[in-house]
């Protein structure tokens, strides 16, 4: 049985490709942006669009520039793609994945190995139709026999836009995976419609305010892009998710969550660019408001404020060629009183991110970056009532945090982090691309540092809802009825007066892993976790996770094949360190503790350990 499930694997696992050319226009994590990042930074190209991914036309112009300007190294990269999406417009593409963790736990001394196999076929393309329309396009199945979150490393999205809703055949579970960008306009200005990833702003995989590794998402976008200022609007059509995060039941995702951003550069001098911009996220109602170059603050204050809006003002200095410096700040929520009177154990809910690309002339190295960012605690996060306004349960559906199908638009890096990234993208021969990396990063769960009144209140709601499938909650502070019965079970006997049943589908109510879904609300009329709510605690909580990882990825195209098309074959290996393994758990799951706050927050201490995992992973593309 196993050499039968193997045998597929391996056969596919021969001709290996990861040379993608086809989709540039539909996937902002393409290998083209981050070239382009260093052609920008080298001057062949002037300022990038904002957004990603471009249009073809946009992209063509690029690849143009660089072919005129580019030193030879650069210009050969420049004219291979440009052969490529001037080509056919149409491209088969054969993907095979073998990917291997092998994890200790160094506490227990238990040993753990998850081998995946997956992959599938994609029909990719670029298609220019005219003058002013263009398509990209990446339709197909992906197959894998366990989930990407098994074999990928901590705080890593998946590559794949994938749901809840596929059909198995023997091992494997088949998912369709399908983007496509339909764009109208010149290169300065276009409007893009289509259902792919969206990344902003020069930090590639891993910005603030839309990460280029989200899940896909429905999308409208205008952006124009002048020779001072340039100016980008996107809307997009999200998935909600039960308000306490991630679930295997496919009624756990929801349509009816909107996304909107935009954003305004405008050049101050030659060597630095100022952007400032505005998201929100919002739900149960389309507000045309959002989708127009109006002030988001202003748009949600016509709606009693009641949505999720954010602010950021992002800077980039470019001081000598080759190098720029950027820095991006989010702002979530801020306690402007407190904070001009020099108190800053507050209300601080902002992401702050900045660091250096660098990508010299005439040099095997095409892109380095070193960057620090850090997340306070509840950035991202928010809460969401059922139509009482008051009430929220485990089915409730969050339209509002910052989430997409469950995964972050922002960061991957969850609330209460910070991490210092650096990476080196090079090509000691031609074909053959090098990447190393390597990342230091803290998270801490921010629900470790509720009071003993706060602890106990979140974790008997969620224990009762486990128990009895429904809870007695006091509205007015979010307390919650004490049962009588053995084992938290109401029994029939106590005072319910001044309480109300909560009815619930016998899940965790309040999220507590620390994720961007643990909030700063009780149920009841506007009742606070205090502690949540007054106070910063940025990463001083007892138990810190701190994560090492380091990674290089090889990645050699083979000459073209007549019958076989362009074939690259791909190797990585990350090694991953993690103390304090666990924080990322659930303190006060009703599923722990027999009825005693305390007695899960010891089980979730005693849980703590140390891993060491080692990914390495094998891949295939042939692309005809």
């Amino acid at each position: 049985m196993k050499i039968k499930h193997l045998l597929p694997a391996v056969l596919i696992s021969i001709c290996l490709s990861t040379a993608v050319y086809g989709q540039i226009s539909v996937d902002p994590q393409n290998d083209f942006y981050t070239y382009a990042e260093g052609w920008e930074l080298k001057g062949y190209v002037e300022r990038l669009p904002q957004l990603r991914p471009y249009p073809l036309p946009v992209i063509k112009e690029i690849l143009e520039k660089v072919i005129e300007k580019g030193r030879p190294s650069d210009a050969c990269v420049a004219q291979e793609y440009y052969e490529q999406i001037t080509g056919k417009p149409f491209t088969i593409e054969l993907i095979g994945t073998y990917t291997k963790n092998s994890g200790t736990n160094r506490t227990t001394k238990e040993t753990s190995t998850t081998n995946q196999y997956a992959g599938g076929p994609f029909a990719v393309g670029d298609i220019q139709l005219g003058k002013l329309l263009s398509v990209g396009y990446s339709l197909g199945i992906y197959a894998n026999n366990v989930s990407d979150s098994e074999v990928l490393p901590v705080f890593t999205n998946s590559a794949y836009d994938t749901v809840n809703d596929s059909f198995a055949v023997g091992p494997f579970d088949l998912n369709i995976d399908m983007n496509t960008n339909v764009a109208v306009g010149t290169t300065k200005a276009y409007v893009q419609a289509g259902m792919n990833r969206t990344g902003y702003g020069p930090f590639l995989n891993s910005d603030l305010a839309m990460n280029d590794t989200s899940f896909h998402a429905a999308g409208l976008s205008l952006t124009y892009n002048g020779e001072r200022w340039s100016y980008t609007q996107i809307t997009s059509s999200m998935s909600s998710m039960y308000n306490a995060g991630l679930s295997d039941s496919n009624d756990a995702t929801a349509v009816g969550k909107y996304f909107a951003f935009h954003s305004i550069r405008y050049d101050l001098t030659d060597r630095v660019d100022v952007s400032f911009y505005e998201s929100t996220v919002y739900g149960n109602r389309f507000d045309l408001g959002y989708s127009l170059p109006a002030p988001y603050m202003a748009v949600q204050g016509i709606g009693g404020s009641t949505d999720n809006s954010q602010m950021g003002l992002l800077i980039e200095y470019t001081p000598i060629t080759c190098l720029k410096w950027s820095t991006n700040f989010l702002a979530d929520d801020l306690e402007l009183n407190k904070m001009v009177k020099l108190k800053f154990d507050t209300k601080i809910r902002v992401g702050i991110q900045t660091g250096i690309q660098y990508s010299p002339y005439n040099s095997t190295c095409d892109l380095l970056g070193l960057d620090y960012t850090i997340i306070t605690p509840y950035t991202y996060a928010h809460w969401a009532y059922d139509d009482d306004g008051k009430t929220f349960t485990d089915t409730t559906h969050n339209y509002l945090n910052y989430t997409n199908n469950g995964i972050s638009i922002g960061a991957s890096l969850p609330p209460n982090s910070d991490r210092f990234n650096f990476h080196l993208r090079f090509r000691p021969v031609k074909h053959l691309t090098a990447t190393i990396s390597t990342s230091f990063m803290r998270h801490a769960n921010a629900y470790e540092s509720l009071t003993s009144d706060e602890a106990e209140t979140i974790y008997l709601t969620n224990y009762y809802s486990k128990q009895n499938g429904y809870v007695y909650i006091n509205y007015s502070d979010g307390s919650v009825l004490t049962a009588n019965g053995t084992a938290g079970v109401y029994d029939g006997t106590e005072t319910t007066t001044g309480y109300t049943k909560v009815t619930t589908d016998g899940g965790d109510i309040y999220s507590t892993d620390g994720s961007v879904f643990t909030q700063q609300k009780l149920i009841g009329s506007d009742n606070h976790v205090d502690t949540a709510w007054d106070y910063l605690n940025l990463l001083n909580q007892d138990h810190v996770m701190t994560v090492y990882q380091i990674g290089l990825n090889l990645a050699y195209q083979l000459p073209r094949m007549t019958l076989v098309g362009t074939c690259t074959l791909s190797f990585g290996f990350t090694w991953e360190y993690i103390h304090n393994n666990g924080v990322q758990n659930a303190i006060y799951s009703g599923s722990t503790g027999s009825g005693s706050y305390e007695t899960a927050y010891k089980e979730w201490v005693n849980n703590l350990h140390e891993t060491i995992n080692n990914y390495i992973v094998f891949s295939v593309k042939i692309a005809y």
